[in-house]
């Protein structure tokens, strides 16, 4: 009698389920995510499939909550590894840069292709789901701002739209970056793009100084 996949079999088997459907979202697009294309290129059962997801909209909003998952534990670890709220600042702005050019598919997935997003989700049977996803996104949205009020100071009397303000236009600089990184043209005028993120991470920082 053969015998039953333990948990951590199971979890492993979920991971290469995930892995797949991202690989053909990012080469196909995800209207061409199905589960029987999926089930074909892990040569599993479509059945077989359905044991572990329910739909291909499971799958895709699991593929997302790791993403995010992943960069809120990234971004935790580097301002917890440094100390100063300049420090914690460049750390984290150079967690999220680092965390984009290795982990493209998680990051097209999560900031440059138009795949659904939680709004999309929201009155559907798939909510609750997508709301995991919306909460890590917001926790991160609080260490991004939490980490800006302590570089403005206690001085900083700016509204909380000002700061989001501020979080935005960073963010806007530090997703050129790594898009610029991601497609490989950045090469053609920067010889060295570790030294010149880390440039232009400090001249953000700096604007923010007090």
């Amino acid at each position: 009698m053969k015998q039953p996949r333990t948990p951590e079999e199971l979890e492993r088997i979920r991971e290469r389920i995930i892995e797949a459907a991202l690989a053909i979202i990012v080469e196909e697009g995800f209207s061409c995510l199905t589960m029987r294309r999926l089930a074909s290129r892990l040569h599993m059962s479509a059945p077989n499939l359905y044991n572990f997801f329910r739909s291909k909209e499971e799958i895709y909003i699991s593929i997302v909550i790791k993403g995010f998952q992943m960069l809120y534990d990234e971004l935790a670890l580097a301002s917890g590894s440094s100390t100063g709220a300049a420090g914690k600042a460049h750390a984290m702005l150079d967690a999220y840069v680092r965390f984009g050019m290795t982990n493209k598919s998680y990051y097209d997935i999560m900031f440059t292709m138009p795949t659904p997003k939680y709004n999309d989700y929201v009155g559907t049977p798939h909510e609750k789901l997508s709301e995991v996803e919306y909460k890590i996104s917001m926790d991160i949205a609080r260490i991004a701002t939490d980490t800006l009020r302590d570089l403005r100071g206690a001085g900083f009397r700016g509204s909380e739209e000002d700061v989001l303000h501020d979080v935005v236009k960073i963010w806007s600089m530090l997703h050129g970056m790594v898009s610029l990184a991601n497609s490989n043209i950045i090469g053609y005028v920067a010889s060295d793009i570790e030294k010149t993120h880390s440039r232009i991470i400090d001249e953000l920082i700096d604007q923010y100084l007090n």
